[in-house]
């Protein structure tokens, strides 16, 4: 494997690629891949996601749209899985605060990753509780991302110790009610009906009378 694999054609056209992947490039043994990995670290050539996970400087640099190849990559450190909670609520501008950030739900347990791109924040729920999102199309890729409205139920149903009570509820989270509208309202009533969750319907209740 010479150096120039980290820029070989093939490689920075893939957005991102494991070990395994490449293995179709080289013929000698796991030690020696496992060494080339690591140069290719440290030279900067290649730029680690997490173990096991690679992009190419190169692919990096090119990618003209950052923002939906971070999105993508959150699809390829934990699946499954889809971008929800104050990620997404903070998108469509329905946080009055920033986040930085990139949260996601998954079936798998809880976990953060942190590389080059930011910190990724995947939080469990329930197989049952696993819905509500749309596909996005990255070229021949794609990944998934909650609605407005299951990203702020997978945030409250996640939030622990909040208060189910009108002040918090309005005013304490900090969020932009009047980007919330009645299609979301329904849309989040939907998910309610569905989860089941006692805290859920409290909560429902709060906003069903103020919205």
């Amino acid at each position: 494997m010479r150096n120039s694999l980290f820029e070989e054609s093939r490689l920075v056209a893939i957005p991102c690629f494991t070990k395994q992947n490449l293995k179709i490039y080289f013929s000698g043994k796991v030690d020696a891949l496992n060494e080339r990995l690591k140069r290719g670290v440290k030279k900067g050539d290649l730029l680690k996601l997490k173990n096991g996970l690679y992009v190419t400087l190169i692919y990096f640099l090119k990618e003209p749209d950052k923002t939906s190849f971070k999105e993508y990559v959150a699809s390829r450190l934990r699946f499954p899985s889809y971008l929800s909670m104050e990620y997404v609520l903070s998108k469509c501008e329905l946080l009055t605060e920033a986040t930085y950030i990139i949260t996601s739900v998954t079936t798998k347990t809880s976990r953060t990753y942190s590389n080059f791109l930011g910190t990724y924040k995947y939080s469990k729920v329930k197989d049952q509780l696993y819905f509500g999102f749309e596909t996005v199309k990255f070229y021949k890729n794609q990944y998934f991302i909650a609605t407005k409205a299951k990203a702020l139920c997978d945030m409250l149903y996640l939030k622990r110790n909040l208060l189910i009570t009108e002040e918090e509820i309005m005013s304490g989270l900090r969020i932009n009610w009047e980007n919330f509208f009645k299609d979301d309202l329904d849309k989040f009533k939907e998910y309610v009906t569905l989860s089941g969750s006692n805290k859920m319907k409290a909560i429902l209740k709060i906003l069903e009378r103020n919205l």
